[in-house]
């Protein structure tokens, strides 16, 4: 199976920086996807990896080989488009058997071999419609199993879902990560959906602006993002800034039980104590949050900002402890959780979801606590340029 390696890989197109000095590793039988906004170079590097673009600068290696110079057709790699391109005078039959076809296998094998991937995709049955008489994601299957009858063992991905309807998207996202893995194929899928990405993939490459941003599993990025921009395109998330200001002396037991928020009766205006691993932080005006120390990296009087996913936040009419009084100016009905757009009297803005079943009835206009959970809180620097700056996906 073919290791993919990327050394300082450079793309421009005239003024326009599209990859910037890419260095990246995909291992053997990985199933990698390449994230990011519209324009942040993820095709770019796509198109490099096969072959039909070149870099500026750079190296690319394909199982230890260098492939620079090296045409599409001889890097043997299958490539499976966004535009679902099949022959529109072919069958089923012929569109997938055009492989083995072109590669001048003996009869037998290539029979053999098309119909192995019309059976993997379960198009077998229809092998001798046209394209026009299939539906988006019915073509999208024979795109796969032309790309798998190939005999490659490197699988090229270009945003193939973003041209179906969400609910084909959903069903053929599993079952194309299920052929990679039972064919024991490495893969690299471009996607700007970050669903698509977290389900399918082993590692997310998360790019902006011709940049690799970071590289990790989808389990790390969603919990422990490296930086602000990641957070905020990965999954959902609140933002508050503010400045450390030091740390107390006081130890709470029942951090972890959330709950339990309806039977604790504490009327406390402000909670400002913690504990010797923790820290206090002061919003822009005034109100403090305590937060759980991840290795002491802050210091008094340093400027972050503080990142809360929805559902690590909870709301309760009584006053609690870790607490910022809100009002309720939104709520969404999204199925098995309530969705509230809180105003916090930071001034800032927070999403919170809550289970369906622990809904306590809350409606907008209501005043409400926001509860913080200090080992959910997740602290970054206050980045130079500006918080917004580097959220934007330019």
């Amino acid at each position: 199976m073919p290791e993919i390696e990327l050394k300082n890989i450079t793309k421009r197109f005239g003024k326009v920086m599209a990859a910037d000095n890419i260095n990246l590793k995909i291992k053997d039988g990985e199933y990698v996807t390449v994230l990011g906004p519209s324009g942040c170079g993820k095709t770019t590097l796509v198109k490099i990896i096969s072959g039909i673009w070149e870099p500026t600068e750079g190296e690319c290696f394909i199982d230890g080989k260098k492939v620079n110079g090296i045409p599409t057709y001889e890097r043997d790699l299958g490539y499976i488009f966004q535009n679902i391109a099949l022959f529109p005078h072919m069958t089923v039959w012929q569109n997938t058997n055009y492989a083995p076809i072109v590669k001048d296998w003996d009869r037998e094998k290539g029979e053999r071999t098309t119909r192995e991937s019309l059976e993997l995709v379960k198009m077998l049955k229809r092998k001798g419609f046209k394209p026009f008489e299939l539906s988006g994601g019915e073509k999208q299957k024979v795109g796969i199993a032309r790309a798998l009858c190939a005999g490659s063992k490197l699988l090229i991905l270009d945003e193939p879902l973003s041209a179906l309807d969400a609910r084909v998207r959903l069903e053929l996202r599993y079952e194309i990560k299920r052929l990679v893995k039972r064919r024991g194929l490495t893969a690299v899928h471009v996607t700007h959906d970050q669903e698509e990405a977290m389900s399918t993939s082993d590692r997310i490459v998360l790019m902006r602006a011709g940049r690799i941003i970071e590289v990790d599993t989808p389990e790390n990025m969603y919990n422990r993002p490296k930086s602000l921009f990641t957070a905020n395109f990965i999954g959902e998330a609140n933002f508050i800034e503010g400045t450390i200001i030091g740390c107390g002396e006081h130890h709470d037991d029942d951090d972890d039980h959330d709950d339990d928020d309806d039977d604790d009766d504490d009327e406390s205006e402000e909670y400002i104590e913690c504990d010797s691993d923790e820290y206090i932080m002061e919003t822009r005006n005034k109100h403090h949050l305590v937060i759980k120390n991840r290795g002491g990296k802050f210091h008094e009087g340093d400027d972050v900002v503080v990142m809360v996913r929805p559902e690590n936040l909870s709301i309760s009419h009584r006053k609690k402890e870790h607490c910022l009084d809100g009002k309720i100016t939104d709520k969404i009905f999204m199925g098995s959780y309530m969705r509230y757009m809180i105003e916090l009297c930071t001034d800032d803005t927070v999403l919170v979801e809550v289970p369906e079943a622990d809904d306590k009835t809350f409606n907008i206009g209501d005043t409400i606590n926001v509860k913080f959970r200090p080992k959910k809180l997740l602290v970054y620097p206050q980045p130079r340029e500006g918080l917004k700056e580097v959220l934007s996906l330019e």
